[in-house]
């Protein structure tokens, strides 16, 4: 191999290492450490909400969350979306709001199991955009997801409905909320 083959290869290592370190660092501002993985509709149309990053806390380990749900083994998979909500119910254009959601997976082998969280916004039955966020190994226990998102000053006044779906391959679980936008 010729100087100009050495010249390819660590101009090929090089790119390798900074897209392993790009894709690093992005990973970890989406979400940080752990087993999520988060994808969200890119935002190219300026009339679609902004989605921010994602925060996942875990509020009860699997003893309490059984205990909680008065869960059997025998009864197979719990997968419940516990609440769903808005702060601030009035969304002021251009503004963030903060959207929390708590959810509970219990399965009888005491499993982490892959689950879906997708959140999407309506108005007047139009999706105005969508986010999702998937965790490859969602230990059993009680969470909340937290995030935030920023409706574009441009939008239009009014009721507006926010969906959220979580799901496993052993069932999924909805729930809906309306709020205003001034």
């Amino acid at each position: 191999m010729g100087a100009r083959g050495n010249k390819l290869t660590i101009s090929m290592a090089a790119l390798a290492v900074f897209l392993l370190i790009s894709g690093l660092e992005a990973w970890g501002q989406a979400g940080g450490p752990g087993n999520w993985e988060f994808f969200a509709s890119p935002t190219r149309n300026p009339t679609e909400p902004r989605w921010g990053t994602y925060n996942n806390i875990r509020r009860q380990e699997r003893e309490a969350a059984a205990a909680r749900a008065n869960y059997c083994p025998t009864s197979g998979c719990v997968i419940r979306l516990d609440q769903l909500t808005l702060t601030p119910r009035r969304v002021l254009r251009g503004q963030p709001a903060r959207l929390s959601l708590t959810y509970t997976i219990l399965t009888a082998d005491d499993i982490g199991v892959p689950v879906t969280i997708s959140r999407e916004i309506f108005y007047q039955g139009a999706s105005l955009g969508k986010t999702s966020s998937r965790n490859l190994r969602t230990p059993n226990g009680t969470f909340e997801q937290i995030v935030e998102f920023t409706l574009p000053p441009d939008s239009k006044p009014g009721t507006y409905t926010l969906k959220a779906l979580i799901s496993t391959g052993y069932g999924q679980d909805e729930k809906s909320l309306e709020f205003r936008v001034d």
